[in-house]
């Protein structure tokens, strides 16, 4: 049996998806929200500064360990009962970025101070790191008016692995010395 698990990050078909149907493969897509290893671009400013600098602090995300992502495209690929599924993936919680900073500061032992920055602000950093005027959009719509699958928690990973998802903490205290702890 030959099976195939596919990272999606596009919520219409796209021709990927449409090849991956017709090459008679056993399939499986994994469509998770935002990666907890996101929160590493803030790992500098909370080494240098304790703090982290983010906007839209009342965005929720219900972010997912990578390893989760990993376990539960292992289990696709190994177990029976996975083909033709798309499994949207969370974490257990849905935290907003100064909710994050606390965390990250309660996991390092010291205080993080989340700093608030402006539309404008957020926008001018995405265009200095690169982004194109796409990836732009996309962000600010993930921030301004996220699917309702991008802050709801749900029990996909426990379900499919048999096991909890990991929390932020978790994934914190496993990357503690990129935050200088």
């Amino acid at each position: 049996m030959r099976r195939v698990t596919v990272l999606k990050g596009e919520t219409e078909k796209t021709a990927l998806d449409q090849a991956v149907e017709a090459s008679g493969l056993e399939w499986t897509y994994l469509a998770p929200v935002e990666f907890m290893s996101n929160a590493l671009e803030w790992a500098e400013s909370v080494r240098d500064e304790g703090v982290v600098r983010e906007a839209f602090p009342d965005v929720r995300s219900a972010m997912i360990h990578d390893a989760d992502i990993a376990s539960v495209a292992a289990a696709a690929l190994t177990a029976d009962g996975h083909a033709g599924r798309e499994y949207w993936l969370t974490g257990p919680e849905a935290l907003t970025a100064p909710e994050k900073a606390r965390v990250i500061g309660a996991v390092l032992g010291r205080d993080v101070r989340y700093v608030e920055l402006g539309r404008d602000e957020i926008v001018a950093r995405w265009r200095e790191q690169g982004f194109s005027d796409e990836d732009v959009e996309f962000f600010l719509t993930m921030r301004t008016n996220p699917p309702e699958a991008g802050y709801t928690v749900l029990p996909t990973v426990e379900e499919v692995t048999g096991r909890p998802a990991r929390t932020f903490a978790q994934w914190v205290r496993e990357n503690a010395a990129a935050f200088g702890g």
